[in-house]
């Protein structure tokens, strides 16, 4: 969660540690940390982690009260699952900073937010450092779209900057964003990569195909009743399908298929060829059960 910066740090610190002692009540909190609260070009913000995406839902709602009633005003609310991003327009960079240059290391993100705010559609800027749920450095960055973040990502400002950025870091920065329907764009060698569209058109039949399959046994004859006109039956289907795409089947298959789908992992043949035999024989098993199952025959 990103916060509007308001008052001292040291009052907004804690604020943050009463925050973590509300999630810590819930029994899947996994730990917590604070972002750089020193820097005036960085956002303030709280990252707080959970077993299960279903725990985050239940404390948020929960601690509505606790936040709306802080005196600071949310910019932003981030959902990272398996270490990439959920929200559209976010990007998280993973840092391991050499020692002795972690100031250096923050000034360098200064500069990055200095560019950063420029650009169209930029919400703004975290860093975390490492402890409590963080093992290196990490930095959030927010845009409005997920197509403005790309165009930054791909700026040449950005590729001016990045030597300096790198000069402070044992290992190449890992750069995350999810994509529309499940693709990952990731930054390596300076330069933005994502997954191809044969990986990405692959995962999308596999939940698609099951998903008209069962609108159309289980929710079709019911949207023929609602709306017996073909063409806004039509657009009802497409209309729930896509919702289901989006926010519920699309997710969960980037998260079973994370590392075929990375462009970075996945991108030896070796694995690309696991990846798509694997998605194939899901093929095979959906093929089976509806061509053998009898209350699933249209």
């Amino acid at each position: 969660m990103s916060f509007h910066r308001v008052g001292e740090e040291a009052d907004f610190a804690a604020f943050a540690e009463r925050v973590a002692a509300d999630a810590a009540e819930d029994a899947g909190f996994f730990g917590w940390q604070a972002s750089v609260l020193a820097s005036p070009l960085l956002d303030w913000a709280i990252a707080v982690r959970f077993r299960e995406e279903s725990s985050v839902h239940d404390w948020l709602d929960r601690a509505r009260d606790l936040i709306t009633g802080s005196g600071y005003q949310r910019a932003s609310i981030e959902f990272i699952i398996d270490g990439a991003p959920r929200t559209p327009g976010v990007v998280v960079v993973n840092e391991a900073v050499e020692s002795g240059r972690e100031a250096a290391f923050v000034e360098t993100a200064e500069h990055l937010a200095q560019l950063e705010r420029a650009q169209p559609g930029w919400e703004g800027s975290s860093v975390f450092p490492p402890g409590g749920i963080l093992t290196s450095w990490s930095s959030v960055i927010r845009f409005r779209t997920e197509s403005q973040l790309e165009a930054w990502l791909a700026s040449p400002a950005l590729t001016e900057a990045l030597p300096r950025f790198q000069a402070h870091l044992s290992e190449e920065a890992k750069v995350t964003t999810a994509t529309t329907f499940g693709s990952t764009l990731r930054v390596t060698d300076g330069k933005a990569v994502v997954t191809p569209d044969w990986k990405t058109a692959l995962a999308i039949l596999l939940v698609l195909y099951p998903t008209v399959m069962l609108l159309a046994k289980f929710v079709g004859p019911t949207l023929s009743a609602i709306a017996p006109q073909p063409w806004l039956g039509t657009f009802l289907n497409l209309a729930i399908s896509i919702v289901l795409l989006t926010w519920v089947l699309m997710p969960l298959s980037a998260r079973l298929l994370r590392r075929w789908l990375d462009p970075v992992e996945g991108a030896g043949v070796k694995v690309s060829l696991l990846g798509a035999a694997g998605v194939c024989a899901g093929y095979l098993l959906l093929f089976l059960i509806f061509g053998t199952v009898g209350f699933l025959q249209l």
